[in-house]
Order: C-alpha cells, then sequence, then structure tokens
C-alpha cells in the first residue's frame, strides 16, 4: 500500500472483497460499490479527487456490437468482462466524454484492453488527448506513440474544459483493427 500511495499520489487506501459484492447481488454492482466508494472520498483535505467522467455521457466512433458503447468507457469497472469496454473498428476511432459543465483537468487515465484482461498486444500503441470547452475547437494535452502500458496516466497542465477525447491513432501494438478502451478517466 506505502509504494501505491507513493506512485499514485493517495493519502490512504482500503480493501473491499469482490466476493463479498457478487454474494450480495441485490444491493448493487462492482459499479456500484466502486462509485459508492469515490463519492464517499471525493471531498475534504487531502482526499482523491473523483472521476469526473465517471457516469457522465460517452459518444464515439460506431461500436463494435451494441453491448461496446462509449458509456462502457465512463461506467466505473474494468472488471465486468471482456465486454465491458468501448470498442470499435472504425479507422481513427474516437471516444468523447462530456463532464456537463467546464471543469479543471489535471489528470486523464486510459484503461487499454490489457487492464480489462485481455492480451496485452491489444493494448492501444497511438493516441491523441484533446480537451474542448465547446466540442469544436480542440486542444491537444497529450499523447502517446508507442504505448505497451495496461493503465495509461497522463498528468496536464491544469486546463479548464467541458469536453475530452480520445482520438486513436494506432488501435493496437499487432495490427488487430479494433479499438479497445475499459475506462476513460478525467481527473
Amino acid at each position: 500500500m506505502s509504494a501505491w500511495k507513493s506512485s499514485a499520489g493517495i493519502a490512504g487506501g482500503f480493501i473491499w472483497l469482490y466476493d463479498d459484492i457478487q454474494a450480495c447481488a441485490a444491493q448493487g454492482t462492482a459499479a456500484d460499490y466502486a462509485g459508492a466508494i469515490n463519492q464517499a472520498v471525493s471531498s475534504g483535505a487531502g482526499t482523491v479527487s473523483p472521476n469526473l467522467a465517471y457516469a457522465k455521457t460517452a459518444t464515439g466512433s460506431s461500436a463494435c456490437n451494441a453491448s461496446e458503447t462509449p458509456a462502457k468507457a465512463v461506467n466505473g469497472s474494468v472488471s465486468g468482462g471482456t465486454s465491458d469496454k468501448f470498442c470499435s473498428l472504425v479507422s481513427g476511432a474516437w471516444l468523447r466524454v462530456d463532464l456537463g459543465s467546464a471543469k479543471s483537468i489535471k489528470r486523464v487515465i486510459v484503461r487499454h484492453a490489457g487492464a480489462g484482461g485481455e492480451n496485452t498486444a491489444l493494448n492501444t500503441r497511438a493516441y491523441t488527448l484533446q480537451v474542448s470547452s465547446d466540442a469544436s475547437t480542440w486542444s491537444t494535452v497529450a499523447s502517446a506513440s508507442g504505448n505497451t502500458a495496461n493503465v495509461s496516466t497522463h498528468d496536464v497542465n491544469p486546463v479548464t474544459a467541458r469536453y475530452v477525447q480520445l482520438k486513436i491513432n494506432t488501435p493496437t501494438q499487432n495490427g488487430d483493427p479494433a479499438t479497445r478502451i475499459y475506462e476513460l478517466e478525467v481527473y
């Protein structure tokens, strides 16, 4: 936990048992629990900022199928199986989240295929992160050209924007044409 605290810049942590959540399905899903935890620790000094993209309106290029829509990339979960992601076969795929109003943005995290348990050769290789106040004029805040990581964290110069967009340049490591994004998080 102390190494995680240092690398993630968090003030503390806890452990929750996924099996216990599954045993009490009537009490909510893992995503519901995660959302409640994020909400509970989102205020006060020294606490983790909430994921501004969580459960917000997401749009994107055409999905691989009806169960892998942009909304899956902002549902707070990577553990719902291989369909718990945004998937698109469009060349130049994109994913956009509307934060609802202008927010101060300092960090964007992208959870690729490997974060959801898929082969790491399917992790997004090259992409650009952009922000906008009006969904028309975009500014690039980060990019990656040789990513192999399951989870990419981009600390950006603080910027105020309403929309965050992920534009895919190269969807995978191995030439597979499908973009797979398990979560797009904004802090």
